[in-house]
């Protein structure tokens, strides 16, 4: 007959005979020692406040240190390392070998300088790019790093540049890739560790199968640790294979994208050129030297800031954030910290500030909108512009300006408004006015409240009766 519940209980509990050995003792030379820690990752890995980056030296892979080290890669003990794409230049590292420091205010002027060159952007967003870019140079300190989205409401609005400046500077950069593949996006960040770029999107939201795949890798790499796995084929059978999917992102598109990938980004509003605005013409030939130059500042300034950085990044609190919601202020504190430590370092002492103000009020409009982001602003404008009636007609010049001044937008061409509208259902119409035939569009107060009530649920849908 087997021991009852209550007899296997008092057998559990009762003292060990005199003498016998504890469990603890018999096993304690398994448990002795520190618990295993995860193989070094190159190219770039961040362990113990130490930032280190793989380089090539002469075909042969390196780790260069935060602490002014230069250690084979085996003796570094990394494994899986690719190391492709490096472009820290031997000069740099014998400046960085040599003791050689970089002002942070400095470096940031000079990064910010260099991308008014060759793009208009609105007040901080350059220095916001100048910030994640520093911080693709030292990823690997923060638990999550945000994907950078520009959007447009056309083309030809900057998007496309902005991907050249990043893949010129950014950590390990790619190219600007227009339809990548579920596998490109979690087999390059083994290769490299370097900055993925993915321009026109949009087109792929089409093939919905893939745009799936592609989005699920997306949604996991935005937060350090998360992995894909995947099976191949060998000799002995289906192997699961891992993968790191914890790499930087910039991504353009002129419609929106998936919420969940929107939601894990930092949005950028890109708007066309004014009249007599210019920018100088891009060319790689010609920018390769400084190109060169700023990228071995950023790695000298990345491998002696790290452990300040991320010192910072652990144990601040920026109370500019309080008002966002927990994932915006995850994709905002490595800007912040970074924009801190440089603060701290001479400079004006106002970018940590005017980085909090930019966080909010991005933060604000993020918090605001729905997938299509500017919907419940140009539904607003509609609801003004119906006022008590039943029925509004307006002009499409008229609308164009009461929806690009609510955008805070520098222009809205009519196309642009039409590529806004139809999807909510509105359509362009002539009408005939007093003196000529006009083109604009006519709208019903029942289309406005039930356009409300879709996508501004906050928003009472029949205000204005």
């Amino acid at each position: 007959m087997p021991p009852s519940v209550e007899d296997v209980q008092k057998l559990a509990t009762q003292p060990l005979l005199s003498g016998e050995v504890s469990p603890l003792t018999r096993y304690a030379h398994l448990l002795d020692g520190p618990d295993t820690i995860p193989v070094p990752r190159l190219p770039q890995d961040f362990r113990d406040g130490v930032l280190s980056v793989g380089v090539l030296i002469d075909g042969q892979p390196y780790a260069i240190r935060g602490s002014r080290e230069l250690v084979s890669a085996e003796e570094f003990g990394a494994l899986n390392y690719g190391l492709s794409n490096v472009r820290f230049s031997k000069e740099g590292m014998k400046r960085f070998l040599g003791g050689n420091t970089i002002s942070g205010p400095e470096l940031l002027e000079r990064l910010e300088a260099f991308l008014r060159r060759f793009v208009v952007m609105g007040e901080d967003l350059p220095a916001l790019l100048a910030l994640w870019l520093t911080g693709t140079y030292c990823y690997t300190v923060f638990e999550y790093f945000p994907y950078l989205a520009l959007r447009s409401p056309e083309k030809r609005c900057g998007k496309s540049r902005t991907l050249d400046l990043i893949s010129l500077l950014g950590f390990n950069a790619h190219q600007p890739t227009a339809s990548p593949t579920e596998a490109q996006i979690f087999r390059e960040p083994r290769e490299d560790g370097g900055v993925q770029i993915y321009d026109e999107l949009e087109g792929m939201t089409g093939d919905k199968e893939r745009w799936s795949a592609v989005t699920s890798v997306f949604n996991a790499g935005f937060h350090k640790g998360q992995v894909v796995t995947r099976y191949r084929k060998t000799g002995q059978g289906q192997q699961k294979e891992t993968f790191e999917t914890y790499v930087p992102r910039a991504i353009a598109s002129i419609s929106s994208l998936e919420t969940t990938l929107e939601d894990r980004s930092i949005m950028v509003m890109m708007q066309r050129l004014l009249p007599g605005q210019q920018t100088e013409r891009f060319s790689l030939r010609r920018l390769d030297h400084a190109a060169q130059v700023l990228r071995d500042d950023l790695y000298i300034f990345a491998l002696m800031m790290a452990p300040t950085i991320a010192e910072l990044y652990d144990e601040a609190e920026f109370p500019g954030l309080s008002g966002l919601d927990h994932r915006a202020v995850d994709l905002w504190e490595p800007v912040l910290s970074i924009a801190a430590v440089i603060d701290a370092s001479g400079g004006t002492g106002t970018l940590t500030k005017r980085m909090t103000s930019l966080a909010e009020r991005l933060g604000g409009e993020r918090a605001s909108r729905s997938a299509d982001d500017t919907n419940p602003a140009i539904i607003e404008v509609l609801n003004e512009c119906l006022g008590i009636g039943l029925e509004a007609k307006i002009s499409t010049h008229n609308l164009s300006e009461k929806i690009r001044l609510r955008l805070g937008w520098d222009s809205l061409t009519p196309k642009a408004l039409s590529n806004r509208l139809h999807p909510l259902g509105l359509k362009s119409t002539r009408w005939r006015g007093v003196k000529e035939n006009l083109r604009g569009y006519v709208f019903t107060r029942e289309q406005i409240d039930d356009l409300a009530k879709r996508y501004t649920p906050d928003t009472p849908g029949t205000s204005g009766t």
